[in-house]
């Protein structure tokens, strides 16, 4: 694993080229929390109301402070984004599936994104906006040259790579973070083995949710198996959901998944709420994000990080 130690580290100073802007003491008393509204037929909604919108945190609501939309064009909207290809339980034979739906995002950059592509078990490529240069790292993708792994280390390794590209990426001054895992859906959105195989991975858990929390990191899997070809249904109920994002799997449709996850970045809601004072001391604290027009959802990280330990 010291390859992956590496390569995070390389993908840490690159992405780490701007400041950040320090927060000031009313932004430190504020929560930000990001909301993608969808419609009846998964399309993003662009005019939600204040009104419409509820939030709770561990099951008490807390008033919206500030309610903010993103548009595609603005300064907010541009993005960061790490593709996580899995070249660990990929068979070989269907790397040229996975190469295909890396393509399709890198086709779709804009200017001022950027993207860095990371294989699982540890190549890196540089953070940029070349086209060129990514998709030769993405042509460099080689599957299957790993020794297997037991269950709850394979779980252990992915949360823990979670954790540290959310770390890293932090540094990015886009305002949208996206990690785009690419590969089996059973190991990236169900990255917790049962509790009788191998030992508890739960402290791993806890430290990715909550680097993704604090990164405000959007984690979306994209199984590229087609129909049938994956464990998992994927959808609203995995590793994905919890951090706001999604699973697609059993789908042949590769190229309106990535136009999902990349409109999704460019097109959404913050919510800044006060900082309530219950479960203050947890790592976690549960939130729920409510819409109340009729036929639509919402979706949003399920956590927020606690204090820093």
């Amino acid at each position: 694993m010291t390859r992956l130690v590496v390569a995070l580290s390389l993908l840490g100073a690159l992405f780490a080229g701007a400041p950040q802007d320090s927060p000031t003491p009313a932004q430190a008393r504020l929560l930000e929390i990001d909301a993608v509204p969808l419609d009846h037929r998964g399309n993003v909604l662009t005019d939600l109301r204040h009104d419409e919108v509820e939030v709770w945190i561990e099951h008490y609501r807390v008033p919206i402070e500030t309610f903010i939309a993103i548009t595609p064009g603005d300064e907010r909207a541009r993005r960061s984004i790490v593709l996580l290809l899995d070249d660990i339980t990929v068979h070989p034979s269907n790397a040229a599936r996975v190469r295909d739906v890396a393509r399709r995002f890198v086709q779709k950059l804009e200017p001022g994104d950027q993207m860095a592509i990371i294989g699982l078990d540890g190549d890196a490529s540089r953070s940029t906006d070349d086209r060129a240069a990514l998709l030769r790292s993405v042509d460099a993708y080689n599957p299957g040259a790993t020794a297997p792994m037991r269950p709850d280390e394979l779980s252990s390794h992915v949360l823990t790579t979670f954790t540290s590209i959310s770390r890293q990426i932090a540094e990015s001054p886009a305002r949208r973070r996206t990690i785009v895992a690419i590969g089996a859906g059973w190991l990236f959105d169900t990255p917790v083995p049962p509790p009788s195989v191998g030992r508890d991975v739960r402290q791993e858990w806890t430290e990715a949710v909550r680097a993704m929390a604090l990164a405000n990191v959007t984690l979306y899997v994209i199984d590229p198996g087609g129909v049938g070809g994956s464990r998992v249904s994927g959808g609203e109920n995995g590793f994905a959901r919890e951090t706001g994002g999604y699973s697609f799997s059993n789908t042949n449709d590769m190229d309106r998944a990535a136009e999902r996850v990349m409109r999704e970045a460019v097109s959404y809601y913050i919510l800044r709420v006060a900082d309530p004072p219950m479960f203050r001391k947890e790592v976690l604290r549960g939130v729920e994000v409510r819409i109340l027009r009729r036929g639509a959802t919402i979706r949003a990280a399920r956590y927020l990080p606690g204090p820093a330990r």
